[in-house]
């Protein structure tokens, strides 16, 4: 009897895939919809009545946006496609270098860059107001900060740096109504040895077909107004960091591939100011540890690794020097191995890293390459203010006990 039952059961399967092995993906669709909600008799579960079962494929085809895996996506897809991008464009090492050079913002600095997600306010996203639910906002940074550091410092995601969330806070302005369409900015506002600090803002924008938008367009042109968007201002004479160091450069090794010039930063990059209409819903700020396996790397050097700081100062080509530098083995035939080499630094040897031009900080005793001082100012403010407004405060009610 076992034998005759998986005979019937093997020749079922069989006449199945005979049937089916001609139809066209309509069709197996077709049959699919029509097994899960069809009429009782056609149907896989007809112990269900067919309008629950209408009722529950709705709801689940209406919050699309929430099945399982798709927020994974949303945020692991920018580390994807820079592995992708350098799996493709950084195959040697000569390629690998003339690809970081490309995808860095070298030269620039770490509170002019904003990095930008597009996000929609769904029917999953929303409470029973209508409006966009507090965890949503969380939920669309957790994408806003991935793509952030994959944009402002790519090249260290390449030596194996990795950004932990270490705490996050929100201040809700406005609510944002279902249906509206709405931006996420990210940009760096101040770090100290261990964290580095990011500020994000939910931002909405008048509709293009805004009749009063329009208007205010055109009497502004008609008046001979500057557009309230800031243009790139390129500098007149080149840059040094277009052509190798010269001998009263910092570092004085000798670089024969070719490099972005410092304020070729893309567009969509750069702070610009808000255009007339844009609301702003919710400010947050979180707070990153950047680590390289189980050690903390300091922001400041993780910047100066991804090659910010003031562009005179040539940091960059001692960077990508250490991370292409050659392994000789006397005892071997074999060429010259590249080993990275800024992954020990960012482990730790920055520590007793010292960079020929360079003097030493006498109160730390640390190269003065790995500071960022030309910041220093502006971070210091900026960290007053962070400490301040978010992090002093619930470091206070922490301590006050429960």
């Amino acid at each position: 009897m076992a034998s005759t039952s998986r005979l019937s059961s093997s020749s079922l399967v069989t006449t199945i895939r005979s049937r089916t092995a001609s139809w066209t993906a309509p069709e197996r669709a077709k049959v699919l919809i029509n097994a899960l909600v069809g009429p009782s008799n056609t149907s896989l579960l007809p112990f269900i009545p067919r309008p629950i079962k209408l009722f529950v494929a709705f709801i689940f085809l209406l919050n699309w946006r929430s099945w399982p895996f798709l927020w994974h996506y949303k945020v692991l897809s920018s580390i994807l496609k820079l592995e992708i991008s350098r799996r493709i464009y950084g195959r040697t090492p000569e390629k690998h270098r003339q690809w970081l050079g490309k995808i860095s913002n070298i030269g620039g600095s770490p509170f002019e860059l904003v990095s930008k997600i597009q996000c929609h306010a769904g029917i999953d996203d929303i409470d029973y107001n209508g409006h966009l639910s507090n965890s949503s906002y969380a939920k669309a940074c957790d994408a806003g900060r991935i793509r952030a550091a994959c944009e402002i410092f790519p090249a260290v995601f390449t030596d194996g740096v990795w950004a932990f969330l270490g705490s996050s806070s929100f201040y809700f302005i406005r609510e944002i109504p279902y249906g509206a369409n709405y931006e996420i900015t990210t940009t760096i506002e101040g770090w100290d040895q261990k964290w580095m600090y990011l500020a994000h803002h939910f931002i909405t924008y008048p509709s293009k077909s805004s009749k009063k938008v329009k208007a205010r367009k055109v009497e502004h042109q008609q008046q001979g107004g500057e557009s309230s968007f800031p243009h790139l201002t390129m500098p007149s004479t080149p840059s040094q960091i277009d052509s190798p160091p010269s001998n009263n450069s910092p570092t004085k090794k000798s670089i024969s591939l070719p490099y972005k010039a410092p304020g070729t930063v893309p567009p969509h990059m750069v702070k610009r100011a808000l255009p007339e209409g844009a609301q702003v819903h919710c400010v947050a700020i979180s707070s990153y540890c950047l680590k390289i396996g189980r050690i903390t790397a300091p922001p400041a050097v993780v910047f100066i690794a991804g090659g910010f700081g003031e562009p005179s100062k040539q940091r960059w080509f001692h960077v990508q020097d250490l991370r292409f530098s050659k392994k000789y083995e006397p005892a071997s035939t074999k060429p010259p191995v590249v080993r990275n080499q800024m992954r020990d630094v960012l482990r730790g040897g920055w520590k007793t890293e010292q960079v020929e031009g360079w003097e030493t900080n006498p109160e730390t005793g640390v190269s003065r390459f790995w500071e960022l001082e030309e910041y220093e100012d502006r971070r210091a403010e900026n960290m007053k203010e962070i400490y301040g407004a978010v992090q002093s405060g619930l470091r206070n009610l922490k301590d006050k006990g429960y």
